[in-house]
């Protein structure tokens, strides 16, 4: 077992409802996958035409580093692409996938007279899958959650439990920056502030499996999936920024090892490198896309 995994050891106890690796194939490469409650296995097996249609949605998925660096407001340009994938996918003309709202309505009868009735709305489902034509119910309901504050995983774990409990989907898919991008972009994007633009309280793999494994989404299987940079068009250039702004900090932390006297001596270099970086992949004002 990889180390740096962040799957649990196969010898490890299996507890209810814990991320683990998916055991079915097919899957396009770019991503890490988990899954809980074989999820996984549910999709291909039980809904294989949906899982047909994720997998060409994510095969077809290439954002651009570019496209990351611009961003912007309101749903970015890349995650609609990915959503109006989906929604273009028919069959004998007729739409399987949009997005959906689920209205949960309930009875109270007392000897066979009603006498309370409740509705709930869900959430909005930014792309929900029927399982057929013929019988939509329970459907495949897919979030992807880009750069949000980690509560909006909250909010979809907890639609995703509610509509499961109902019978309305029987599985939850979320899209989101895996572990290694976000690593690789976390240092090397930055925003118009030049601030960070994809912080560590956003949206990203790992933010989103500590969430899972302590019971979010209930019991609602669960399938997750992480863009790695693989992915992305474009990203050697965040990739020499990063070992730049390594080497630069490498240095300042080992100088004397590098044969320098004084620290200030080093400096020099170190904002070279760094400047170097800067000019590489400039804030969002000096982006054109």
């Amino acid at each position: 077992m990889d180390p740096t995994s962040p799957f649990p050891d196969e010898d490890a106890v299996d507890v209810a409802g814990e991320v683990r690796e998916v055991t079915t194939d097919g899957w396009p490469s770019g991503y890490i996958y988990g899954a809980t409650r074989y999820a996984d296995v549910i999709l291909k097996e039980s809904f294989s035409a949906r899982f047909a249609d994720l997998v060409t949605a994510l095969d077809q998925f290439h954002p651009t580093l570019d496209e990351l660096r611009a961003g912007g407001g309101g749903r970015t340009v890349f995650v609609k692409r990915f959503d109006d994938s989906l929604a273009a996918m028919t069959l004998g003309g007729q739409k399987i996938w949009g997005k959906q709202n689920v209205t949960i309505v309930k009875h109270v009868e007392l000897d066979g007279t009603t006498l309370q009735t409740s509705r709930t709305h869900s959430h909005e489902i930014d792309m929900f899958g029927k399982g057929t034509i013929e019988q939509p119910l329970p459907g495949i309901a897919v979030e992807m959650e880009w750069n949000n504050k980690d509560p909006f995983y909250d909010r979809d774990l907890n639609n995703f439990q509610a509509l499961h409990r109902e019978g309305a989907i029987a599985i939850g898919v979320i899209v989101t920056r895996g572990p290694n991008l976000q690593a690789l972009i976390y240092p090397t994007i930055k925003s118009r502030d030049r601030n960070k633009k994809y912080g560590q309280a956003s949206t990203h793999w790992d933010k989103l499996i500590p969430k899972v494994n302590l019971g979010g989404g209930g019991e609602c299987p669960l399938l997750l999936v992480g863009i790695e940079p693989a992915r992305i068009t474009g990203i050697g250039l965040a990739q020499k920024v990063k070992k730049l702004l390594g080497d630069a900090d490498d240095l300042r932390a080992h100088w004397r090892d590098k044969g320098y006297e004084r620290l200030r001596d080093a400096k020099p270099l170190i904002d070279k490198m760094k400047a170097e970086a800067d000019d590489l992949m400039p804030p969002l004002a000096d982006v054109t896309v």
